[in-house]
């Protein structure tokens, strides 16, 4: 190959690379937003002494509808999902004095969406939409 043919060439190759890399870098399409984040905070307190239990989810649209359980209290769980979430709680408390109480909490990104107190032993505080 000769000296001419060569500089042609490489003068070819290099004028691609700089269309391949120019082309990338001007794109007109905008780089896709961030995935919208929500924190849920589940929340459960009640009178010391005897038994806590209880279950939570996160339902929502492509989320888990996985259930959770926990035992004790108090109990806090914080979780940031990628999804608008529809969270429910439910919980118990067992082996305590009459007129012993217990409550939930559910909040989303720092707001309350569902709080109740009740008394315990007996029913189960629920917390849900």
């Amino acid at each position: 190959m000769g000296r001419r043919r060569w500089s042609r060439t490489a003068g070819a190759v290099a004028g691609a690379a700089m269309v391949l890399v120019g082309g990338a870098a001007c794109s007109s399409e905008p780089p896709p937003p961030p995935a919208r984040q929500y924190t849920v905070q589940f929340s459960v307190t009640g009178t010391a002494g005897g038994s806590a239990f209880g279950r939570y989810v996160t339902v929502g649209e492509l989320g888990s509808n996985q259930q959770v359980n926990f035992s004790g209290v108090p109990f806090e769980r914080t979780l940031t999902v990628p999804y608008t979430p529809e969270p429910k709680l439910q919980a118990g408390l067992v082996g305590v004095r009459p007129g012993s109480r217990i409550s939930c909490r559910i909040t989303v990104d720092g707001r309350t969406v569902v709080a109740r107190t009740i008394p315990a032993p007996g029913q189960d505080v629920i917390c849900g939409p």
